[in-house]
Order: structure tokens, then C-alpha cells, then sequence
């Protein structure tokens, strides 16, 4: 599975836990604990099924908010 992670301060807090159909695709709703504006960055990870505490997989996508 796929984890969004929402980056503030270099910490990360997860967003939510999400998996991809065979072409591709995939949806997620965001879970922010705070304002997206409060979050610098994002990243996505690939990690165990039903995620993680922190992120321990390779990261797939990385951007600044």
C-alpha cells in the first residue's frame, strides 16, 4: 500500500492509507489533524498493508505544499 505523509517542521504526520487499481489510479481522503496550510510538504511512501507509524519505505512522490 501507499501512505500520504504531511510534513511541518521536518515532522511527518500520516494523511492516509491508500492503494492503486492494476493501471494505476488511486484516491485518498486526505485526514489532517491540522489546516492543510499549516503542512510545508507532502510525501508518499510505499509501506506494510494498513500503513505505518512513520514512514519506513521507499518514497514515490515528494512535494512542497
Amino acid at each position: 500500500q501507499y501512505q500520504l505523509w504531511l510534513i511541518e517542521n521536518g515532522e511527518r504526520t500520516s494523511g492516509g492509507v491508500f492503494s492503486v487499481s492494476e493501471e494505476g489510479y488511486g484516491s485518498v481522503w486526505v485526514n489532517s489533524p491540522q489546516p492543510l496550510v499549516e503542512y510545508s510538504a507532502f510525501g508518499v511512501t510505499i509501506e506494510p498493508a494498513g500503513g505505518s507509524p512513520g514512514p519506513t519505505g521507499e518514497r514515490v512522490l515528494f512535494g512542497e505544499l
